[in-house]
């Protein structure tokens, strides 16, 4: 692992712990046990660490996501999955997002603007794929209800109340977010008679 690595995963675990407002350049340094001046030789100022970091933590989330995704039997799991991901995401970064918006939002906009369309692209695939599996109806525009599916689960993460972020427990087993179901019952509109059959008997069976 090289110094600018180090930094990066030093710097974005610090973000997540502190916040990137109190988290001083003098703090990552120390926590890479290297100098200052050897910090600004591999990042121009710490806008670009913020950056760098954002970028990074986006990153490694979407290969855990991916990860997951090979367990999925068709798309409607894997739409369970990455609405399940997008859940744990926003809560384990609630403090850096807010941090984003509220001092970098140049940097908030770049990494949303670019992930957006990705997710878009994403949906799109996910979508035909679930045409072809005889799960989504055939007769949806594809682009235009992967870009609703989008700005309707974009939406939600602009709302950073506790409903939206949480998770409700029992006992030790955890429940689907509200985000999480919100967005299913928004796929289920869009199946076909199997596809509401597998997510009511497989997805929502046993939640009231």
């Amino acid at each position: 692992m090289d110094v600018r690595e180090r930094v990066i995963i030093e710097a974005t675990r610090l973000f997540s712990e502190m916040g990137i407002k109190s988290v001083r350049m003098d703090d990552i340094a120390e926590a890479c046990g290297i100098s200052k001046r050897t910090l600004y030789e591999h990042f121009v100022d710490r806008e670009d660490l913020v950056r760098q970091s954002i970028c990074y933590h986006i990153r490694r989330h979407e290969q855990q996501m991916l990860e997951q995704m090979k367990e999925a039997a068709n798309v409607i799991d894997e739409f369970w999955i990455l609405f399940g991901h997008g859940s744990e995401f926003k809560s384990s970064t609630r403090m850096v997002t807010l941090d984003l918006l509220k001092f970098y939002p140049k940097i908030f906009d770049e990494v949303m603007r670019n992930q957006y369309e990705a997710f878009v692209r994403g949906n799109e695939v996910r979508l035909r794929r679930g045409i072809e599996q005889g799960l989504v109806l055939k007769r949806i525009d594809v682009t235009f209800v992967a870009r609703s599916l989008t700005r309707y689960l974009y939406g939600l993460h602009q709302d950073f109340s506790d409903i939206v972020i949480s998770s409700r427990v029992d006992g030790n087993k955890s429940e689907p977010r509200p985000l999480q179901l919100a967005i299913m019952y928004f796929v289920r509109g869009i199946t076909t008679d199997e596809g509401r059959r597998y997510i009511d008997g497989n997805i929502l069976k046993g939640i009231e």
